[in-house]
């Protein structure tokens, strides 16, 4: 059984993954890329993974354009697709889940943008995510 940590981590491949095939304009079987991500079975991934994941595809537009406006130096399609992986599972656990302090969202967030964006990056998810939480 995965941390409560491990989960957001892998939601937010899954995320990138939506986001990677989005913009390939591939097309994907939702529960096959959370299946591929988790490594198991659909039927034993954890509830709080499917929410999110369910949650962010489902609202995605309205999640986008919360980020949108607050890019105010770089275009939404400059900005590295695991920055906005990262962006997309905050907003959706804090806006759509709920019951998660907005510092530890972002806290969550900063350290998945210290371990996989590039190094300053991290600064921009904590001050995106000040602003749009």
């Amino acid at each position: 059984m995965l941390s409560r940590n491990q989960e957001q981590e892998k939601i937010m491949f899954i995320i990138y993954q939506i986001l990677f095939l989005n913009r390939m304009k591939n097309d994907f079987d939702l529960v096959e890329v959370i299946e591929d991500t988790m490594e198991e079975n659909y039927s034993d991934v954890s509830v709080f993974v499917k929410e999110v994941v369910v949650k962010c595809v489902k609202n995605y537009n309205e999640i986008y354009n919360l980020i949108l406006p607050n890019c105010t130096t770089w275009k939404m399609e400059r900005i590295n697709l695991v920055v906005i992986s990262i962006l997309m599972l905050g907003i959706t656990e804090y806006k759509y889940i709920g019951n998660v302090d907005k510092s530890v969202i972002i806290d969550v967030c900063v350290k998945l943008a210290k371990k996989y964006a590039d190094e300053k990056d991290y600064r921009f998810v904590n001050a995106l995510l000040d602003k749009i939480l």
